[in-house]
């Protein structure tokens, strides 16, 4: 197993990735609320060998559709100044690749950007992947053990309503 980071996939590696970011974030298409999945066209426009862990990280802020950057930077005004603040777009690991490592490598990845003068690491993570896969924690946790002190923060929390109208009874 390799991890291989890359800044642009181009070809059929690309739809070797779109097929395992598919079946990765298949699982929530029923579970969460908001759509984790993304399209393909919108996953092509992001981003040889059969993929066993995905991610998107970005510190262009506007380049994410559903995130404020102004949130970021009211709260970090020097990070965000800095362009220091990193959002994960999705994280995936192949099912068939769980328990074996890949998710250390990858968050060990991703938390290499962060420059000794800090910086911020930011994702959503929907209720299902915190409570079922314990990811907030998992990711901190694994954060901490390649870099140095990580402190895990809520930024926000977002609930989903639904109101179901039942069929009328005739009278």
């Amino acid at each position: 197993m390799n991890l291989v980071t890359k800044t642009v996939v181009e070809g059929s590696e690309a739809g070797a990735c779109w097929s395992f970011y598919d079946r990765a974030f298949e699982g929530l298409r029923s579970r969460a609320a908001q759509r984790h999945a993304q399209t393909q066209s919108e996953f092509d426009d992001q981003m040889g060998d059969k993929p066993v862990g995905m991610t998107t990280l970005t510190n262009d802020l506007s380049a994410v559709p559903l995130i404020s950057p102004e949130f970021y930077q009211a709260r970090w005004p020097q990070f965000y100044a800095a362009q220091q603040i990193w959002y994960v777009g999705f994280l995936a690991v192949d099912p068939d690749y769980f328990g074996t490592g890949v998710l250390a490598q990858m968050i060990n990845s991703i938390c290499a950007v962060i420059p000794q003068q800090g910086g911020v690491i930011a994702a959503d993570i929907c209720q299902f992947n915190q409570d079922a896969l314990m990811l907030p924690e998992t990711f901190g946790r694994l954060a901490g053990t390649f870099n140095r002190r990580v402190e895990k923060q809520r930024l926000d929390t977002q609930v989903y309503w639904g109101y179901e109208f039942t069929a009328s009874s005739a009278a």
